[in-house]
């Protein structure tokens, strides 16, 4: 369904300035729990990052996202300029968006067939009528009302816009320049060329991003250059740039539940929803490597039935997942982590331990299709996860690293994306 918007909504959208907008948190966050299975890449790709060029922008991204219910709010979005650490930058909306400041959402749908109602939202963006136009990071915002007060917000999602003047390349040797720290960790190695307006402050004004798959609990920013050349920055023999790469995700598929799918115990309707436990989980970290290809903890929302559309007559599936542990860890929490639950470790991936049944337990409503994921152990509210203590850790995973180089633009006064990169541990 499409809502048609007349002039005069788009002047009043354009005057009502978002640029008092204050939030508590600058995160890929939900504020509400109905809001579920927010997806945002590029138009080309279902799992790749949010990064579009600035000079190919307009119709770049696409977003998705449901509401669960029978209401069709009606949502409006804007963008907020941030730095290369995600606090927001000090610049005004009309410094880095051309044309209007919000717009309303005009997609939706309601689910069809479905035992749990919904409705579906996506479009794609920007549009011409309303385009960053300064490279560097940005936090979308969904909310109702056309008012951006907090308690209005439905959900926040990041993106990144790339002005490409960086050539980076990157590589994982075999060995960490410092073996204690094991053998069985990867360290990333990064060479970067810069622009020659920067050459007498490249390492003060540069910020580089490293980024393990799509994890943000152990994601390193602000790192500095080792060395700085007359044409290029080295990024080597730094702790900083140590990972412990886990092992291969764990997965399941919900896509087709006519038949009892791969990895479940039973599949059975509930009064709610259908509930698809899953077979127990079991600690690998005394076990060999597992070798075998996922999704580098990504999710893809499909059907098998192609003659249906996984966007409205996808279902919701309660899924129940039980890791075999014993006895409890008392200074420790455990998480599902993946794009299954946005990578955050927060409630809702919290696991809980089950005295009799010796394990730990958790269940998330999840739209059908393929998921990875894997779990983490933090201290006690801590925030980032390590994943040795369940899975191990071994040389052998394949990861995916991603590089992001930010210059501040001393003149403008904000953090520029000049280069991004990534590569594969193997």
């Amino acid at each position: 369904m499409k809502r048609f918007f007349t002039f005069i909504s788009l002047i009043i959208i354009a005057f009502n300035t978002v640029s008092a907008l204050q939030l508590d948190s600058y995160e890929e966050k939900s504020y509400r729990d109905e809001v579920k299975t927010v997806l945002l890449h590029p138009t080309a790709s279902d799992i790749a990052k949010p990064i579009v060029k600035i000079d190919e922008i307009i119709s770049s991204l696409y977003l998705q996202f449901d509401i669960i219910g029978t209401e069709a709010p009606y949502l409006y979005f804007t963008f907020i300029h941030c730095t290369h650490d995600w606090k927001p930058s000090e610049l005004r909306e009309i410094e880095y968006i051309d044309g209007f400041t919000s717009s309303e959402i005009p997609e939706y749908t309601f689910s069809r067939n479905t035992l749990i109602d919904y409705v579906h939202y996506d479009f794609i963006f920007p549009t011409e009528d309303m385009v960053p136009k300064l490279s560097g990071n940005y936090l979308l915002v969904v909310y109702a009302d056309n008012d951006p007060s907090p308690e209005n917000i439905y959900f926040t999602k990041r993106f990144m816009v790339l002005e490409n003047m960086s050539s980076i390349s990157m590589e994982i040797p075999r060995y960490p320049y410092d073996l204690n720290f094991g053998t069985n960790v990867h360290q990333v190695k990064i060479e970067a060329t810069y622009p020659e307006m920067f050459n007498s402050r490249a390492s003060e004004y540069s910020n580089l991003t490293i980024q393990q798959n799509g994890r943000i609990d152990n994601i390193i920013e602000g790192l500095k250059p080792t060395f700085v050349y007359p044409d290029k920055m080295t990024y080597e023999n730094s702790p900083a740039t140590v990972f412990m790469p886990g092992n291969q995700y764990r997965h399941f598929n919900t896509s087709n539940l006519r038949n009892r799918p791969e990895k479940t115990k039973t599949v059975i309707r509930g009064d709610e929803s259908i509930i698809v436990t899953l077979e127990d989980d079991y600690k690998l970290n005394l076990h060999a490597y597992v070798d075998e290809e996922d999704l580098l903890g990504e999710k893809y929302i499909f059907l098998e039935r192609k003659e249906y559309d996984i966007r409205f007559e996808g279902d919701y599936v309660t899924v129940r997942f039980f890791l075999k542990w014993a006895p409890e860890m008392a200074d420790k929490d455990v998480y599902i982590l993946g794009a299954i639950n946005d990578w955050r470790l927060d409630d809702y991936s919290l696991m809980t331990y089950d005295p009799q049944r010796k394990g730990y337990e958790c269940e998330m409503l999840l739209k059908q299709g393929v998921y990875d994921y894997t779990f983490a152990v933090t201290d006690k509210d801590g925030h980032k996860g390590e994943l040795g203590t369940v899975n191990g850790d071994y040389w052998e995973t394949v990861c995916q690293y991603t590089a992001m180089l930010y210059f501040y633009n001393v003149n403008m006064g904000y953090d520029m994306l000049i280069g991004v990169a990534t590569t594969s541990s193997h």
